[in-house]
């Protein structure tokens, strides 16, 4: 009785993935928020054997200890569904439910095409929702607006961040802005945060409980530098400082990683986590001061994508990514979790061995648990995970110092350039691979080494 009272699960008991999706359908774009109660919601996309896309959200029920059944939110038919700007939601304080999403037309005028974020709210907990509208109606757009990402501010309202169009340099870099809404009015005018950015990665939000919030993406430097900046406002997103680089990464690519970082924020110090594909890759923690100065830079994962951050009552931060590694001629990926707790850097692999896990995100569940949620093989699955049990010692805690001669994560490719795509690609910066008649064929992202496995000898032909 004891046991079943308690917010946690016991220590010692290793939670099952569950399968949250239908498995008729693709899904994909899973992403974790807290309702106005801070309990755990999901929301994800999936897409029908007709090819109708589908956005569905789930709170968590801390008695069945799983989310409950999918409700609907209405998308229009020309969502872009792409894990980098997902459709993704948010809760304000009184309970509004707030979901955004991309829609996207292609053109001639910019590589990036004619998209825009849409967004609906609900009043009734998903039972109605509003029409659909622009994140900036009022706003003539005629380029592209995309990978928003969004939170609660500590007034109850909801701030978003994204990337927008700059009209005299569409195919550059690209402004960062942000808005929040105001009652039941939805967002209001945008601010802008920096005007030339990475083109195509997702951006991070934190906000600290004192009205402090941190947008972190990555900023595009002069000399083609793909590095972490981050902007912060002292009042709720009334106004932003300047944007500051502080990753140091010094990572220089001609073309766009797609990945982009995680934020949390508490007691004037800000965590961040991101992936760069520089000379010393994978996944990194950050710690800033109250004035965006980096004190501690931590390498997680030299192998490791796409990773994301929570930040437990206790002050403790979690992170989640995906890993890759390989058995024979075949690549995997599995979710990895750390815990890092002063000066300790934990680590706990919470998936099954020989799957294609990716893209995982983590939100807070309770005084110990958090909740971990991701894509395998066009299937969203989430565990629930005791933090005490995050108990192994990281490889970084115990290895030598770094001489840039680390093996890479990914076998030897046969070319030089994704065989869909075009992009450049190496060992270090590959998002797939495949094995395709005796050789290991690299792609940028998973969407592309899908699009070659439909066909692959007419790709093979072009290379």
């Amino acid at each position: 009785m004891l046991s079943s009272c308690s917010d946690s699960i016991p220590s010692g008991k290793e939670s099952v993935p569950v399968l949250l999706s239908d498995t008729s359908n693709k899904a994909s774009c899973v992403f974790l928020a807290k309702d106005e109660k801070n309990n755990p919601v999901v929301s994800w996309t999936e897409t029908d054997s007709t090819g109708n896309k589908h956005f569905y959200f789930a709170n968590w029920d801390a008695k069945t200890q799983q989310f409950t059944p999918g409700v609907a939110i209405p998308i229009e038919p020309n969502t872009s569904i792409h894990e980098e700007g997902m459709p993704k939601i948010a809760v304000k304080g009184d309970g509004t439910i707030v979901a955004i999403y991309e829609t996207s037309v292609p053109s001639a005028k910019s590589r990036f095409g004619l998209s825009d974020i849409q967004y609906v709210m609900s009043f009734d907990k998903g039972k109605t929702w509003t029409d659909h509208r622009s994140i900036q109606a009022a706003v003539p757009h005629t380029g592209s607006r995309s990978f928003g990402n969004m939170i609660r501010l500590d007034d109850g309202e909801i701030g978003v961040a994204w990337l927008d169009t700059d009209p005299g340099d569409a195919n550059s870099g690209r402004p960062v802005k942000f808005a929040r809404t105001n009652g039941k009015e939805g967002f209001g005018d945008a601010i802008l945060i920096e005007p030339f950015a990475c083109q195509c990665c997702r951006t991070a939000l934190s906000s600290d409980g004192e009205g402090n919030i941190r947008v972190v993406f990555r900023d595009l430097l002069s000399g083609s530098v793909r590095d972490i900046s981050v902007s912060s406002s002292a009042d709720n997103g009334q106004t932003f400082s300047k944007a500051v680089p502080f990753s140091n990464d010094h990572w220089v690519i001609d073309g766009c990683p797609h990945n982009g970082p995680s934020v949390v924020s508490q007691n004037e110090e800000t965590y961040v986590t991101w992936f760069t594909g520089s000379d010393r890759k994978g996944v990194f923690y950050a710690a800033l001061d109250k004035n965006n100065n980096m004190i501690l830079k931590r390498q997680l994962a030299p192998n490791g994508r796409f990773v994301q951050l929570c930040l437990m009552p206790n002050g403790t931060r979690i992170a989640a990514y995906n890993a890759s590694y390989r058995e024979g001629d075949t690549m995997y990926s599995k979710i990895v979790v750390n815990k890092i707790d002063g000066n300790a850097f934990l680590e706990k692999e919470i998936t099954l061995p020989r799957v294609h896990a990716a893209y995982p995100v983590i939100q807070v569940e309770g005084k110990e648990n958090v909740i971990i949620a991701w894509t395998d093989n066009d299937k969203i699955y989430y565990t629930q995970l005791n933090t005490k049990t995050i108990t192994d010692i990281t490889k970084e805690n115990v290895a030598q110092p770094f001489t840039g001669k680390e093996s890479p994560a990914f076998p030897a490719l046969e070319v030089a350039k994704d065989p869909v795509c075009g992009m450049k690609i190496n060992d270090q910066m590959t998002g797939d691979t495949t094995l395709f008649q005796g050789k290991i064929m690299g792609f940028c992202s998973h969407g592309c080494k899908e699009m070659f496995l439909k066909d692959p000898h007419a790709y093979a032909v072009k290379q």
